[in-house]
């Protein structure tokens, strides 16, 4: 008993032990928390002094005004203007954020021979580190020579419901390979190029392309917007009444790929080999494509198709791998502005509102489509935040 007692008084005077080691455990954790350093809250931005240049090709601008946007979710605008000074150079300081305002984008344009230029986004002080480049272009007109040529095309076709003919969303990257920014001349259009003279409810889709700035005549599209160097993506929509029709290719055509909704039945497809469907999110496409094209053209009519195919090509392929990951029933159907990008940032989001606004402030957009285009956008920024 007397074992089992001591046994008992030990196991007390242990459970005591236990208990004040739990306090003074406590303790110490209290002490060193009310010693340690509180956790770092986000810090509010300070103003951000820029600095930077104007370029016309290689030479830096003698003149011009500078204009500073500021852009968020909810609005953007201009909200300082610099003059340029000697070697190209301005400055301006963007001011503290405000309460919310940590997020807001900042970027500066200038108009060079009525065309405008875009600086990159600023919204913290690692964007303000070197000089802060404009770069712009001296203004020429096309020639025969210079006329922007087609790297990539794809042509989507969907069935017009229960009758015949075909909805089409035909995309164009071309590419500006001079050091110019190519404007309309006496020899004709910045660009051009052949459809099927059927066409009808001919449209602008929203790309790089301005919806004012295309016409379509005489079996082709003409535009007058410049093309800056570079790749420049275009977006056309039409309407064909026929199930069968001709799709004209201009030569130099690096690739193309008609790619066709399912279900649409037995198709004849000449002039491109077929390539093997592809899924996306919104169905089954069936695919044709080619490579290195010369002038020619694409016939579709019903009936059995040939089955023969070839390797996809590299370029196309990718394209339509970006594609793919919009939904090609947007660009059917007047959805997003297509990028060969799948996803986009946010700052690319916020940029692209403030050139939205500097478009619908010229007049260049109605204001259905400013309004329709500036809420998709809003709700892609929504979704990314």
């Amino acid at each position: 008993m007397r074992r089992r007692g001591l046994a008992v008084r030990f196991g007390c005077a242990s459970g005591r032990r236990r208990t004040w080691g739990l306090v003074v455990h406590a303790l110490v954790l209290v002490l060193l928390s009310a010693l340690a350093p509180p956790p770092a809250l986000p810090q509010e931005r300070g103003a951000l002094a820029i600095h930077g240049e104007v370029r016309i090709g290689d030479l830096p601008a003698d003149s011009g005004t500078v204009v500073v946007h500021r852009v968020s979710a909810f609005s953007s605008g201009a909200i300082d203007s610099v003059r340029v000074g000697a070697g190209g150079r301005f400055s301006f300081t963007i001011p503290p954020a405000g309460p919310g305002e940590e997020s807001d984008v900042f970027f500066a344009s200038i108009r060079i021979q009525d065309i405008l230029y875009f600086g990159g986004p600023v919204t913290e002080a690692a964007d303000t580190v070197g000089v802060y480049l404009i770069q712009g272009w001296p203004a020429e007109g096309v020639r025969a020579d210079t006329r922007p040529v087609i790297r990539v095309r794809n042509t989507f076709l969907e069935r017009a419901g229960s009758g015949p003919g075909w909805f089409v969303a035909d995309y164009f990257e071309i590419t500006n390979a001079t050091r110019t920014t190519l404007i309309a001349s006496e020899e004709g259009a910045t660009w051009s190029h052949s459809l099927p003279p059927a066409a009808t409810d001919f449209r602008v889709g929203e790309s790089d392309l301005p919806a004012g700035a295309a016409s379509f005549s005489g079996g082709r599209v003409h535009v007058s917007a410049p093309v800056q160097p570079g790749e420049s993506l275009y977006l056309l929509r039409y309407r064909l009444p026929g199930d069968g029709f001709t799709l004209p290719i201009d030569a130099g055509t690096g690739s193309m790929e008609l790619l066709v909704r399912e279900p649409a039945g037995p198709l004849r497809v000449d002039g491109l080999a077929a390539a093997g469907p592809v899924d996306m999110e919104d169905g089954t496409w069936r695919r044709f494509a080619g490579r290195d094209l010369a002038a020619s053209a694409v016939a579709v009519e019903p009936g059995e198709e040939v089955l023969h195919s070839q390797p996809i090509p590299a370029v196309a392929g990718f394209l339509l791998l970006a594609l793919a990951a919009i939904g090609a029933l947007l660009l059917l159907r007047g959805g997003g502005r297509v990028r060969a990008r799948g996803t986009r940032d946010r700052q690319s989001l916020l940029l692209e509102i403030a050139r939205l606004d500097e478009r619908w402030s010229r007049g260049d957009l109605e204001r259905d489509r400013y309004e329709r285009r500036r809420g998709r956008l809003v709700n892609a920024l929504g979704e990314r935040d």
